[in-house]
């Protein structure tokens, strides 16, 4: 039906096809496979996100929930989980930071597709054409042709225009890593935080318990006293009512508890089927030997173990063991960090990973600006191509090579106002660079003196709870001896509570703001 293809021709079919074939494989991963056709175009200096290798696509399964975690029935033994050791089960478990990671693929996505602006775009086709051609004063005519084309061209240059397009996902890349570094930041001190919450909880319960077992007593002492002509009814009936009290109080401190550790469970992503136990922190010291119990069950019945009465010489009834001493406070420790404010700040300035991506979006909008100001700008392309048609007759297989160069399409009307727009942009990027650096500056300086002072406060908290101790002490020996009546003796305990409490709580509004104070800084504590 028609002429051969001679050697020539498959040669230059073969070298057409091999160039298709290496272009194809050059798009599809340019990380790993290169070839001698590859017509990419990398900068020697790539950023620090290409230089990772790529890890394994994993397939996304579903999560799976433990059992709820019951205190009536608790695990026989819990394991313990220091601070750094929950922050490092959460940034292992936490969903959202792989969501983060998954951005940061996207994104390096879009430079390999900023890239491919320099890779050669293939065309083939195969045709086939049947020509009739019937009129009145002409001969009938029938016509059949058919052939295939393949082609191959690329741009050569485009006078800047991709590679602004390329820079552009560059910094967006790097955005979105700083984006990743600072839910990561969060994500650390959303633990630390919870952490402390549970310290908080726990030491509270302890105050709790102790205030229990002293109404307990108080109770048990006034009824004693009474039934000996001591005291009057009176007494009695407010050391039962403080005595319930005390109950209540405890009870709402085994539902903080419980919360605590759920939030903290929550944060970490914990899906363990059993619980576990936080232990001290370096400025947070306040837990016991016997606290694992307390997370093992929340329900246990205070007793005034170790609690006894004795008669003085004037047969009146005191306490035996009735108050622990300076327990809260005892072996506690502060360790003031040690940064001045300036310092503190520059730090922020240099590491806040969030002041870095705003800066690269800003950079993002400058590459952006470029790429729309340089469509006036023209290409240069190189093409190659070769073609087969054969009709009933002849045939014909030209093999062409060529460059040009020119314009596309353009509407200048619209690139006017793309520039504005794209003006308009960069000045919102320098705004909220300069927003972000300020509220950065202001930010540290706040959490840099609201844990000044509680430094300072800590102590004066330390040595108010000595004195209501002491206070406590004495108006217990009064009202032992019949010097004071109940209601001095229980406003003495309530002072000497309420002290404990508040050391408590400064101690962990200190480790708030001191985790706050280094958060602000950017600095990552694992």
């Amino acid at each position: 039906m028609g002429a051969k293809f001679n050697l020539k021709n498959f040669l230059i079919f073969g070298f057409i096809f091999s160039i298709i074939t290496q272009s194809v494989f050059a798009i599809e991963d340019t990380q790993t496979k290169k070839s001698k056709f590859s017509f990419f175009r990398k900068d020697k200096n790539e950023t620090r996100l290409e230089k990772k290798k790529e890890p394994k696509r994993v397939k996304i399964t579903e999560i799976e929930l433990p059992p709820v975690f019951s205190m009536k029935n608790p695990p026989e033994h819990l394991s313990v989980m220091k601070i750094d050791e929950c922050v490092k089960y959460a940034i292992e478990h936490n969903p959202n930071l792989e969501i983060y990671r998954q951005r940061i693929k996207a994104a390096k996505a879009g430079i390999g597709e900023a890239r491919g602006s320099y890779a050669p775009r293939l065309s083939a086709r195969v045709n086939y054409n049947h020509l009739d051609n019937n009129g009145s004063r002409i001969a009938s005519t029938h016509t059949n042709s058919g052939g295939f084309s393949v082609g191959i061209s690329e741009m050569i240059w485009d006078f800047g225009k991709t590679r602004a397009r390329i820079n552009m996902a560059k910094y967006d890349t790097e955005a979105a890593q700083y984006d990743y570094d600072y839910e990561l930041l969060d994500l650390i001190y959303r633990v630390q935080i919870n952490y402390y919450y549970v310290l908080s909880a726990l030491a509270n319960l302890d105050i709790f318990e102790q205030n229990v077992r002293i109404n307990t007593l108080n109770y048990e002492r006034t009824k004693a006293m009474f039934e000996e002509g001591l005291k009057s009814k009176i007494d009695v009936v407010n050391a039962e009512v403080n005595l319930s009290d005390a109950k209540i109080q405890l009870v709402n401190g085994q539902e903080n508890l419980a919360n605590a550790v759920i939030n903290l469970q929550n944060s970490m992503y914990y899906t363990e089927k059993d619980g576990f136990i936080v232990t001290n922190t370096e400025n947070f010291g306040f837990l016991k030997a016997d606290y694992r119990k307390k997370m093992q069950n929340l329900d246990n019945n205070i007793k005034p173990s170790g609690f006894s009465f004795k008669k003085n010489e004037d047969g009146l009834i005191t306490l035996s063991s009735g108050i622990e001493h300076s327990d809260i406070i005892q072996d506690f420790k502060l360790n003031p960090y040690k940064i001045s404010k300036q310092e503190a700040v520059d730090k922020a300035l240099e590491n806040r990973p969030d002041l870095k991506s705003v800066r690269m979006v800003g950079k993002v909008q400058e590459e952006s600006l470029k790429a729309i100001k340089r469509q006036y700008a023209p290409e240069i392309t190189a093409d190659l191509s070769y073609n087969y048609t054969k009709n009933e007759s002849t045939y014909t297989n030209p093999f062409q090579v060529g460059a040009s160069i020119g314009l596309g399409s353009l509407n200048p009307y619209q690139i006017h106002y793309q520039i504005k727009e794209g003006e308009a942009y960069l000045d919102i990027a320098k705004h909220n660079l300069n927003i972000a650096k300020s509220d950065i500056y202001w930010e540290v300086q706040a959490n840099y003196i609201t844990m000044r002072q509680l430094e300072r406060k800590i102590p004066l908290m330390n040595q108010k709870v000595k004195a209501t101790l002491e206070n406590f002490e004495l108006a217990d020996g009064r009202y032992s001896v019949g010097l004071s009546n109940y209601v001095e003796l229980q406003d003495a305990l309530a002072n000497y509570n309420s002290a404990q409490l508040s050391f408590v709580q400064t101690v962990f509004e200190y480790n708030v703001a001191r985790e706050n104070l280094l958060k602000s800084m950017g600095i990552s504590t694992n």
